[in-house]
């Protein structure tokens, strides 16, 4: 369930001309920096996203090169144009004290060269999604907690144009399987992705907000004693492959442990496998399709 949050960060003012209005609405938490003009806002509902939480300057490879702290919640990212006048520095400076005032934890930061060497600025983009970073920028990683809630805020200021993307930790909105759509997607297609369960950020822990799901689950498999099937796991293509597939064999597993310790489903009816990144709902050159590949499917045998 998504929390409302009030807006308990104010920046302060650093001019006194008025703010340019925007046809974007800003985000509750976070005032953006006085005469920024919004250009763009995405909403990328409930997903992963990578934080980044320091700097490798010899680091070859985009993980080597940017330590991050992987995350999962709500994503909103806004973009905005730099109010003339007004250097990097300074905006940056004003976020980090705003942020620092609303109680807000630094976890990292850094400007210019301390962001990495100039010819991998590019890797930025790569990680985060970020559009703007350059060898000029300057970048800051927060997190703070809000009515038992976590939430994180990553602020990247480019020469001309500015970033802040707020992450709300929280339980995803989706619908539940259903016990109709699972015997329809067995019939249909001999196989039915999982939805409702979820997992424990780079494990292979079941949330204690899949219980729904696993119910829904677990009765539809006692009520139709014959289905055999495969708990199958499933990654995106981001990252090593090797770990991304025993991730995928350690998610099934402990699906199929749930099923067969908490719901007393027959350990003979039920096999788990993981294939990582090898069957691919979607393309992984886009976060929408990423977040279709990370998914639990049950296949019958």
């Amino acid at each position: 369930m998504r929390v409302a949050l009030a807006c308990f960060i104010t920046l302060c003012a650093v001019s006194s001309s008025p703010a340019v209005a925007a046809p974007l609405k800003d985000h509750p938490a976070v005032t953006p920096y006085a005469g920024s003009v919004a250009t763009r806002r995405d909403e990328d509902g409930f997903r992963p996203y990578s934080l980044v939480t320091g700097v490798n300057d010899k680091g070859k490879s985009d993980d080597d090169g940017l330590r991050t702290l992987r995350v999962e919640g709500i994503v909103t990212r806004l973009a905005y144009e730099n109010p003339k006048g007004r250097s990097s520095f300074e905006i940056f400076t004003n976020y980090r004290e705003a942020l620092e005032k609303g109680g807000f934890k630094i976890l990292f930061a850094c400007s210019t060269n301390a962001c990495g060497p100039s010819y991998a600025s590019s890797r930025w983009g790569r990680v985060t999604g970020m559009r703007y970073a350059s060898s000029d920028m300057h970048y800051l990683a927060a997190q703070a907690t809000r009515g038992g809630q976590d939430m994180y805020v990553a602020v990247l200021i480019a020469k001309v144009r500015h970033q802040v993307e707020i992450v709300e930790v929280g339980q995803m909105q989706k619908d539940l399987v259903t016990a109709k759509a699972l015997g329809e997607g067995l019939r249909k297609e001999g196989r039915v992705v999982l939805d409702g369960i979820f997992f424990d950020t780079d494990k292979a822990t079941i949330k204690a907000e899949s219980k729904p799901a696993l119910d829904t689950l677990a009765k539809f498999l006692a009520e139709n004693a014959s289905i055999r099937a495969h708990i199958v796991g499933h990654t995106d293509g981001s990252g090593d492959f090797a770990y991304n597939l025993q991730l995928s064999k350690n998610r099934a597993a402990a699906v199929m442990a749930a099923l067969i310790s908490d719901y007393k489903i027959a350990a003979e009816r039920l096999a788990a496998h993981g294939v990582g990144p090898l069957a691919p709902a979607a393309t992984n050159k886009s976060e929408d399709g990423r977040k279709q590949n990370r998914r639990v499917e049950l296949v019958e045998m």
